[in-house]
């Protein structure tokens, strides 16, 4: 028989006191195996992160020797519930503090992987022996063999919820300590199924309209991805792999792995999740522009596969196959017309980057471009060279300038600049009209001909096409060859009319309205969109074979879109940085133009999830196709 402290009878004892036994040696086990750990690291460096997680190592084993000797040794029992809690809140943070100096060291070189995974596994022995502290401390037995709950709570779960109720304390300051401790176990158990269980992400952009719109909520199953530790680079066992279709969501590869990033990254991370998505606290990068990540995209190239795109078509090609077929399920996926969708939707779309009328632009050049003969054209391109050739004047070029001068000032000056910029070919590299694109001024080369030797060479490299009757690879190098001759052809055709008319005296006001040339420059300012419209440009809807030459997707390389084709930056793009690129490789005078295709494969190490079905908001909820 127990004796009551408060007096009157002696208390009967619980039949639940061996249950209590283990616990302090459980204690000190943890408390053992955090003081070992931290010199059993051998420290390469002692660094600020070094110097925190032995902050935080002593301050928690202090706290559970304290917490021990008012328990064990005080019999200040009632604290054995914040003991309880001291422990649940420790594991956490003991282990957050030993993956910093860890991942520092590893980032800065001065460990090896070896070195990293047993690092990681004194930090899993201090979990593991506080977890099994915790688990053993909040048993209903404990709790009874201490005399905190009667012994026949212990097998009545109503029962201990009733008492546990008539328990609480009252008095605001023990309320609102209570409702934190409550937000912060479910902020941890929420880390918890958001790391290995599931993830709740906010869409930020428009590139996988109409299957997301932004500030979409997609539920990402976690689990069958294999999720990865946090704070470190290991995963769980992958369940299933991706599929063709599948949305998923990834972190941005395009983005530096650092120790300052990794650490911001996870930071970002954790307020996200406590915040159920709300704050986040890494949306910019160094430069102030914002930061995409994660990313969702759809998985449309699957390992062993090279893919190519043509005129908003996706091909795919597998070892052994004879050509490239096209992708059937992506028209399903592929998201082109978004001007076709019903009001309600549009009217959350905040760029539809195509209309009826462009769409019908890029429909009757993509026509032109499969349908037409690259040796009528390389003839129609050396007519026009000819002709212009047999016109050049460089007295009615001069008369026609001092015209201009003096009847359209605005327009003379940039005429008089591109003319000059072309006959000094102004540092440009190569044949300054193809380098020009379809920007060239054609008027301008209609008036330097003639008086510009310099000129006259580079419309003759232009018009050298003899290139284009080398048969093309594939249907995407065959789609640049027949542009870039289609260009050419409507460029010199400009010139050519121009240069002709001036030849007989025409004035400004005739040249402006003559129907031919008004023919010829509503081509030329159809296929300047067609190659460098704003959104639906020519690296929107295209790409070359990926990977090149001999080599397909790798076993663990996948290939990821946006389903917005023309509002995504995907695995098509490396990067923003736009690069002069030939619309025909073998013309060594191709037409130039701006592009920053340069396609790369998504990792499977950088997958995290797959969307199931949309969360949020309510009028969305549902599957996602």
């Amino acid at each position: 028989m127990k004796k009551n402290r408060k007096g009157g009878p002696p208390k009967k004892a619980s039949c639940y006191a061996g249950a209590v036994r283990s616990l302090p040696i459980l204690g000190l086990s943890w408390v053992g195996s955090l003081l070992l750990a931290a010199p059993a690291s051998l420290c390469p460096s002692f660094t600020a992160y070094y110097a925190a997680y032995l902050a935080a190592t002593l301050g928690l084993a202090a706290g559970a020797l304290a917490f021990l000797y008012a328990i064990y040794r005080k019999g200040r029992i009632a604290l054995h519930p914040a003991f309880k809690k001291f422990l649940g809140y420790g594991l956490v943070l003991h282990y957050a503090a030993a993956s910093l100096p860890r991942v520092d060291w590893a980032e800065s070189g001065l460990i090896s992987a070896g070195r990293v995974a047993y690092l990681f596994v004194l930090s899993m022995i201090c979990l593991a022996a506080g977890l099994a502290c915790f688990v053993a401390s909040g048993r209903p037995a404990a709790y009874a063999g201490l005399g905190l709950i009667e012994d026949r709570e212990v097998r009545d779960a109503a029962l201990r919820k009733k008492r546990r109720a008539e328990r609480k304390a009252k008095g605001l300051i023990r309320g609102t300590l209570d409702w934190i401790d409550a937000l912060g176990f479910a902020a941890i158990l929420v880390i918890l199924l958001q790391t290995f269980i599931f993830q709740l992400y906010e869409i930020p952009s428009e590139s996988m309209v109409p299957a997301f719109l932004k500030k979409d909520r997609p539920f990402m199953s976690k689990l069958d991805a294999g999720p990865v530790l946090p704070l470190t680079d290991w995963r769980l066992p992958i369940l299933r792999l991706p599929k063709r279709g599948d949305v998923v969501t990834l972190s941005n590869p395009r983005y530096p792995e650092n120790q300052g990033v990794n650490l911001r990254k996870y930071l970002s991370r954790f307020v996200s999740m406590l915040t159920f998505t709300i704050v986040n606290i890494d949306k910019y990068l160094p430069d102030g522009s914002i930061k995409n990540d994660p990313l969702v995209k759809r998985i449309v190239g699957l390992p062993g596969e090279k893919l190519m795109m043509v005129d908003d078509v996706l091909y795919s090609k597998r070892r052994g196959d004879v050509d490239f077929m096209p992708v059937a399920e992506d028209i399903a996926w592929a998201s082109i017309d978004l001007w076709k969708l019903d009001p309600e939707k549009k009217s959350h779309i905040d760029v539809l980057p195509i209309d009826e009328k462009h769409r019908a632009i890029l429909r009757a050049w993509d026509e032109r471009k499969r349908s037409a003969d690259p040796a009528a054209l390389s003839a129609s391109i050396a007519a026009s060279a000819r002709l212009i050739a047999s016109k050049a004047s460089a007295a009615k070029a001069d008369a026609f300038i001092k015209e201009l001068e003096r009847m359209r000032p605005d327009a003379y000056r940039g005429i008089a600049d591109s003319r000059l910029s072309f006959e000094k070919g102004d540092g440009v590299g190569g044949n300054p009209l193809a380098a020009a694109g379809t920007r060239a001024n054609d008027l301008a080369i209609a008036l330097a001909v003639g008086p510009s030797p310099k000129v006259r060479v580079a419309l003759a490299e232009y018009a050298a096409v003899g290139g284009a009757l080398v048969p093309a690879a594939d249907a995407y190098t065959r789609g640049g060859r027949m542009l870039n001759l289609l260009i050419k052809d409507n460029f010199l055709a400009r010139v050519a009319r121009e240069e002709g008319l001036i030849a007989n005296g025409v004035s400004i006001d005739e040249l402006s309205k003559d129907a031919d040339l008004g023919a010829l420059n509503s081509e030329g300012s159809e296929l300047d969109y067609y190659v460098n419209g704003p959104y639906a440009g020519y690296d929107a809807r295209n790409f070359p074979e990926f990977p090149a030459g001999d080599s397909y997707l790798g076993p663990e390389q996948y290939f990821a879109m946006g389903d917005n084709r023309y509002n995504s930056m995907d695995f098509r793009y490396r990067s923003s940085e736009v690069k002069n690129k030939p619309l025909d490789p073998a013309d060594p005078a191709s037409v130039m133009y701006g592009s920053f295709v340069d396609p790369f494969a998504l990792d499977l190490r950088f997958i995290e999830g797959y969307a199931l079905f949309r969360v949020w908001p309510p009028s969305r909820i549902g599957a996602i196709r």
